[in-house]
């Protein structure tokens, strides 16, 4: 018995040897590999901090080439025999030679002129140059050593810091609507977008994603706070036209941009698109009598543009200038501040005489009058409304109009004969019947000839979802309110509220209760009645999204005793963000007045909301802009284009220098700056050009 525990114990401990030697062999087999592993990641990592380093010396020896070209720019230009007054055109000349940018190409030539002379054995290999040789630096060593524990620590820590610099990098990307506009879609097929949106870029670039002023309806810009600052150059007389006939000579440009929209610029006696663009209150004490005067941050803006200034680009409209334009009796606020604008007709699917895709929508539509006046806040308001009835067109088509005044007198009623047989009378909703259209003749193309003599040239149409009534007229109108846009309930601008709901929410009204369909001169009047309370009341009445901002504005006032604790304009402050302006000669006296108000809240701030130098030639410009970009969160450099510069004879030079001086404005771009060059149309033609492109560490575009 004592044997065998004997032997039992013995073989415990032999196994237990058996087992320790071998986790102690495995132990020494894994620390090998973990140890062949760590020094295949130090020489890996190693060799990425080599590649590192030869590309920031690249980059390096890059930004050096680039200042010894632009000292010997400046060279040629003080040795060249100087000008007369009358041939200073302000840019810098470009020669016409230039180096060949394919290094391939520039070795073939070479080897070819050694063989030719005799100089080089053509059987005998070239000897390849490193790239950090060619970048002026060290050699690439043969092989890689490894690294000491601390050296990889430190790596390895440089590493993420660069890792995340990546990740906060700012990108910009084209929504549907921004590449409906890119000059890549075939001009049949193409939208401009407005100068507001790029305002909308512009703020957003300033505030981030507290900017009441989004571009969301076009692009998409990831990292917004990442985005060191802001250029713009703005080249007045400069147009679509210009710029698509002399494409393939802007050759810098091209390489600079690959974002190119077609753009939609105010008429020219508007003034000039520097003042569309600065005209935004700048300051806090600004900020605070515009809140207090009209409610809220988000009204205060766009109470502050004419909903028009497109619009008169797009429909004939004489420019012929008003009278003092007083408020009407009845109206709290203008009533011209309810108009859509033409990019809000384009978003909620107006008839629009703009070219390209909406133009072949609408070729066969009629102006509501030949020649417009310019709309007052005087002007007389008209409801409309339509019924329409399905026909065997695969649409429905119009067939009864019913327009009131003011007075909500009906001034137009009539039922319409389709020019398709109808299929489905959609009597539910339109109370027409078989019975009703037995004795109908009249028919589309004389309704549209009797709607246009009524209407004077200043009429101001009111309807709910008017753009489904314009439609069925095959009608365009430039002046409209739409009680679907102005009046909201459910707080969300696309979730639109029916006409049935506001008149019993806001007129204490019953409508569309009879059971033999709707009446259009009822939902007529409804919708004049609801505008006209509006006007009575304020601008943020039936509108929720207004009413809450202006809730929460007096929420903060409450709580802080800040009026403008939440705005964009408290925090361009609160970062001491400033603007620049460069200019060739004088400001308009408009802009000066935006300014000079600014200035007269500066002093409270301790700082310059804006700051203007004003020049003599565009090559003072240049230089201006390239010494103050990177003191300013926003630096607006506004350059005039003679149109004369364009005729055949001088076209090609024009075109050179001026490519040369956007590749020079681009090189004041600070890494992550935004970058937008804008042509801004002329006389002849109204189209402009919006590029945008985002600056990276080695000088190109995003």
């Amino acid at each position: 018995m004592m044997w065998t525990r004997t032997t039992i114990a013995l073989r415990r401990i032999a196994r237990s040897q058996s087992l320790n030697g071998k986790r102690s062999r495995m132990k020494e087999q894994m620390s090998a590999k973990q140890h062949e592993r760590n020094e295949k990641k130090k020489k890996k990592l190693a060799a990425l901090a080599n590649l590192m380093e030869l590309n920031d010396r690249d980059r390096l020896h890059e930004a050096e080439l680039a200042k010894k070209r632009d000292a010997e720019d400046v060279d040629v230009e003080e040795q060249s025999p100087a000008k007369g007054d009358d041939e200073d055109d302000g840019f810098i000349v470009v020669g016409s030679k230039r180096k060949s940018r394919n290094r391939r190409h520039n070795t073939e030539q070479e080897s070819e002129s050694q063989t030719a002379t005799g100089t080089s054995d053509p059987e005998e290999p070239v000897t390849k140059k490193g790239r950090n040789h060619e970048a002026g630096g060290d050699s690439l060593p043969q092989e890689i050593g490894t690294l000491s524990e601390d050296q990889y620590k430190q790596l390895t820590a440089e590493l993420r810091r660069r890792k995340r610099e990546l990740e906060n990098v700012p990108a910009l990307r084209l929504r549907e609507m921004g590449q409906r506009a890119s000059l890549e879609t075939p001009q049949e097929a193409r939208t401009p977008i407005f100068l507001t949106d790029i305002q909308n870029l512009i703020m957003c670039a300033l505030i981030g994603q507290k900017s009441p002023c989004r571009p969301d309806r076009w692009c998409s810009v990831e990292k917004w706070l990442s985005l060191s600052h802001s250029v713009v150059v703005i080249l007045e007389g400069l147009s679509l036209y210009h710029y698509l006939s002399n494409e393939s000579q802007f050759e810098a440009t091209n390489r600079i941009f690959s974002t190119k929209l077609e753009m939609l610029l105010p008429p020219q006696e508007e003034g000039q698109i520097i003042d569309e663009i600065a005209k935004i209150p700048l300051t806090n004490v600004q900020a605070r009598k515009l809140i207090d005067e009209h409610g809220s941050l988000e009204s205060a803006v766009e109470l502050n543009k004419d909903p028009t200034l497109f619009v008169k680009t797009i429909f004939p409209i004489e420019s012929n200038k008003s009278e003092p334009d007083d408020l009407h009796e009845d109206d709290k606020f203008p009533r011209t501040k309810l108009l859509l604008s033409a990019l809000q007709m384009v978003d909620e699917g107006y008839p629009i005489p703009m070219q390209g895709e909406l133009h072949t929508r609408f070729r066969d539509f009629k102006f509501t009058k030949k020649v417009y006046a310019p709309v007052t806040n005087r002007s007389p308001m008209f409801g409309v409304d339509c019924e329409m009835c399905h026909t065997e067109a695969g649409c429905n088509e119009l067939t009864r109009i019913s327009i009131v005044d003011e007075k909500y007198e009906t001034v137009y009623e009539t039922l319409v004969l389709p020019n398709n047989r109808i299929t489905d009378y959609l009597t539910q909703y339109s109370g027409i019947t078989a019975e009703i259209m037995e004795q109908v003749t009249k028919r589309l193309k004389v309704v549209q000839q009797e709607v246009s003599a009524l209407l004077p040239p200043d009429a101001i149409l009111v309807g709910q979802s008017l753009n489904s009534d314009l439609n069925a007229m095959k009608m365009m109108h430039p002046y409209v309110i739409d009680t679907s846009v102005c009046f909201n309930t459910s707080g969300t601008r696309r979730r639109k509220t029916k006409l049935k709901d506001l008149a019993k929410t806001f007129l204490q009204e019953i409508i569309q209760e009879n059971c033999d369909g709707h009446d259009s001169i009822e939902d007529s009047r409804a919708t004049l009645k609801l505008v006209k309370k509006k006007l009575a009341n304020s601008i943020e009445f039936g509108d929720q999204i207004l009413t809450q901002h202006k809730q929460l504005q007096d929420l903060a006032n409450a709580s802080s005793g800040d009026t403008i604790s939440n705005n964009l304009f408290a925090h361009v402050a609160k970062r001491d963000k400033r603007t620049a302006i460069v200019t060739v000669g004088e400001l308009q006296p408009r802009l000066k007045e935006v300014i000079e108000k600014a200035g007269e809240a500066a002093p409270k701030d301790h700082s310059s909301a804006v700051c203007v130098h004003e020049v003599s030639t565009p090559k003072e410009a240049v230089r201006k802009v390239n010494e103050v970009a990177l003191e300013n969160a926003l630096t607006i450099a506004n350059l005039r284009v003679p149109e004369q510069d364009f005729v055949l004879d001088s076209a090609e030079r024009s075109v050179a220098k001026l490519d040369k001086t956007i590749e020079r404005l681009w090189q004041s771009v600070a890494h992550n700056g935004l970058f937008l060059v804008l042509m801004g149309g002329s006389t002849e033609c109204s189209k402009g050009v919006a590029k945008i492109a985002i600056k990276r560490l080695n000088g190109s575009e995003s």
